[in-house]
This record gives structure tokens, sequence and C-alpha cells, in this order.
């Protein structure tokens, strides 16, 4: 489908102009946000400053869901192991834990069809904490697994459809409180808090695998329990960051989702957000079988090098978007992630890992917020939460189609059934297409976002 004409546009609709209210303010600097407000009126609040106790708590959800769910890493290998125990083994092939997690995220897709609306219809806080019950059941599900039953398809389940509710309300909760201007800029910052995530679950596994001696049998249900009181952790934090909001305002009949995506669709950036996902499968899901047969150790150190350098190029890059537009961001963080990959394939030396993790972060860095952005962009402030998920739904997507492939290709006869490095080739090769595409039909698009910070700059 071509892009909407909102995005076509180079001028700023209603929809994408900077609303500001100094008189609004209460006494930390932010407009007290409404669950009315932020599902059909994102002028009612402004958060201006990182030290606001909304963004802080906010921030803090977002640190320990992203470190729960990274620590969840291993989930190939538990699959594995969970094949091998119990009363009768299972053949294992690295198709297996692509399957279960694709039926996740196929819960999870379907769910999303009714939960931006259940966002803008309901608010944002009871979705999000209904959500977080669903994913802290799942991880509990999995804490009291000891071989391969229906039970790890129903935990992954309720894991993955929490997971992508929790994602969505936090993310539409930031943009809620944040003038249309800073939108990515604050995405940007917020998502900061994940790439911490990122190096505390891996370390937090490894540090668990080295208490308990490296024993599989004590160290799998121990990550589980971890993760279990992370989210519990995450339900406070979540409870203070939604504290005062009130209950939205009654509105007619909204559109249908499907209605809703025809009108506002986001375009080519969809595509982009499948790519991405697809890329993220690989070092969150194989990349620990990778090592294992190598025998380069854990993944804590990949994953620290991913997200310091994300994350120091996130917070030195924040406003970055205002200066060259979020269509050339996109292109070079495709880029990124595709040699990223492709940087798998050489690797003999543990060390050679970090030069993937390197080029990875730097482009999930550049991508994220864009895509977010610009996905939710096309829609009006009313339907925000119906626009971010649709587009966070597009990366759950390239999860589920890849996580199942990517582990046929690994399992090909061809390749011995140990297709690791032809599996990152086939892997890298879809967010470089996606880029050439990108580029072709985004290389004349202005971005709405720089026009707005040239009036500012003039304006003043």
């Amino acid at each position: 489908m071509a892009d909407s004409q909102v995005e076509n546009t180079p001028s700023v609709d209603s929809a994408s102009a900077p609303s500001h209210d100094p008189q609004g303010l209460d006494s930390v600097g932010v407009a007290a946000p409404t669950e009315g407000a932020a599902a059909g009126d994102s002028s009612a609040g402004t958060l201006e400053r990182i030290s606001d106790p909304v963004f802080i708590f906010s921030y803090l959800a977002n640190l320990t869901v992203v470190t729960a769910n990274a620590a969840t890493f291993v989930f190939a290998d538990w699959v594995a192991w969970l094949a091998a125990h119990g009363s009768d083994a299972t053949p294992y092939h690295e198709e297996l834990p692509g399957r279960v997690i694709q039926y996740g995220i196929l819960a999870a897709i379907s769910v999303r069809i009714f939960l931006g609306q259940s966002i803008d219809r309901f608010g944002v806080r009871r979705v999000w904490l209904f959500m977080s019950a669903l994913n802290f059941l799942g991880l509990f599900v999995f804490a009291t697994l000891t071989q391969l039953s229906p039970m790890l398809y129903a935990g992954r389940i309720l894991f993955a459809v929490g997971l992508a509710g929790m994602f969505t309300c936090g993310t539409f909760h930031i943009q809620s409180c944040v003038s249309e201007r800073r939108r990515t800029e604050f995405i940007a910052l917020f998502g900061s808090s994940g790439f911490i995530g990122m190096i505390l679950g891996p370390q937090l596994s490894d540090l668990l695998r080295s208490l308990c001696n490296d024993n599989a049998d004590v160290f799998f249900p121990r990550v589980f329990q971890a993760t279990v009181v992370l989210i519990a952790a995450y339900i406070v934090f979540l409870i203070m960051a939604t504290r005062g909001l009130s209950r939205p305002e009654k509105h007619p009949a909204r559109p249908s989702l499907i209605r809703l995506t025809r009108d506002y669709w986001p375009g080519w950036v969809v595509l982009v957000a499948v790519a991405m996902g697809i890329v993220f499968t690989v070092p969150s899901l194989y990349l620990v079988r990778f090592t294992n047969h190598a025998d380069f150790g854990g993944i804590a150190t990949y994953w620290t090098t991913y997200a310091i350098m994300a994350f120091a190029f996130r917070l030195r890059t924040a406003a970055l978007s205002q200066r060259v537009g979020r269509y050339r961001l996109i292109f070079c963080g495709l880029l990124f992630q595709g040699f990223g990959l492709w940087a798998l394939i050489p690797v003999s030396e543990s060390w050679h890992l970090l030069f993937s993790a390197s080029l990875c972060g730097f482009g999930h860095a550049l991508l994220f917020p864009s895509i977010v952005s610009l996905g939710s962009g096309t829609f009006p402030a009313r339907y925000r939460g119906s626009g971010t998920n649709l587009t966070l739904g597009c990366l759950d997507l390239g999860v589920g189609v890849s996580a199942p492939l990517l582990g046929k290709i690994i399992d090909l006869p061809a390749f011995d059934g140990i297709g690791f490095r032809q599996m990152f080739f086939v892997a890298g090769s879809m967010p470089l297409i996606v880029a050439v595409i990108w580029f072709l039909a985004k290389r004349h698009q202005t971005d709405s976002e720089t026009q707005v910070a040239q009036t500012s700059e003039a304006s003043t």
C-alpha cells in the first residue's frame, strides 16, 4: 500500500503540530496528564524534563521489564534442556524454540488487533496492568517447568501477549505526555533504559549460572524465578508512573482497527519494523546456541557491548531526528544492522563478536525511535495507541515469521545441522534489501520534524 497522504505531505498537519501550554504545568514542570487526555488530547500533557517523576518511574519500569526479558535470552538453551530432561528425552532441533516463539508472537499479534482500541477506550493504566499480569503468569509457568509439555506453549503465549502490551502501553504513555515536537526525542531517551536492561539481563543470567556452578537443573529455574521478581517490581513502578490518571473520557464509537489502518496507514515504515524484528531474532534467540556450539562462552559480553554502544549513541543523539530527519536515520540504521549480522559470519574468536554487537547496537539506537515516531505519527493523537500498537505489531511479525525459518536454515542437512553462519547471511540480507527499498522510496521525502525544528529556531 502506498504511503498515506499524511506522510507524503511535507507540511505539518494538526496531528503533528507542536502543542505547548506553559500555564498548564504543575510544580515539577509537567502537566498532570489524564488517561482521557492520553487517549484523546495530546496537548493536555507536556513532559519537558527527564527529572519529572512520571518519566523516572516510566524509565525504571522499562529498565526492569527489559532486564527480565533479556535474562530470557537463554530461551533456546532452556528449551534444549527441557527436551533432554524428564522421563522421555525428546529430539531437539533448532527450529523448536523458534516455533514456540512463533506461537507466542501469533497470539500477541492477534491480541494487538484489540490492544490499541482498548488503550484508546479504557485508558492506558488498566490495559497496562492487565498485560503485566499476563506476563507475570507466563514467567511463573516457565519457573515451574522441568520438561517439554503443552504448558511451554501456554507460558510463551502468556509471556508474549503480556510483553507486547507492556511495551506498547509504556511507549504510548510517554508519547501522550510529551509535546509533538519532542516525541522522537523522548521516545529515544525513554528507550535508553532498554539498553541498560540489555546489559543487566544477560549479566544476571551469567551470574546465576556461576552461582549455580553451571548446574542446568538449578540454573534455569533460578533464572525464571528472578524474572518473576523483576516483573513484580515492574508492576510497582507502573503504578507509580500512572498514579493520578483519571478514567478516559467518553467518546462516540471509534472506527474499527481496519478502518484506522486504512485511513492512517504508516507506509513503508511497517516493512522497516518487520526487518528490525528479523534482525533482533538472531542475537536474542540463536546467538546463545552459536556461542555454545563454537565454545565462545556466554552472550553477556555481546549484549553489554551492544547496549553500551547504543546507549551512548542514543543519549548523544536523542534530538538528531530534528536535524537530519527520521528517513535518513532509518536508512543508516538498516545498514548498520544488516552489516552487523554479516559481521557474525567470519567470527572465529569470542572477541570478534564485539564488531557485530557494536554495529547492531548503533543500528538499534537509530531505528527504534524513528520507527515508532513515524509509524504512530500518521495517526491523530486520539488514536495514537492504535498507531503505536500497529507499528510494534509489525516488529513482532518480523520475529514471529523469522524465528522458525532461521532455525530451519540452521537445521538443514546440507549444513550438517549447524548452519549458523549461513543463517547469519540470510538474516543480514533482509535489512540491507529493505534499506535499498527505503532509500528509493524516501530519498526525496522531507521530514516534518526537521521542518518544525527549523520553524522553532527561526521564531526564536
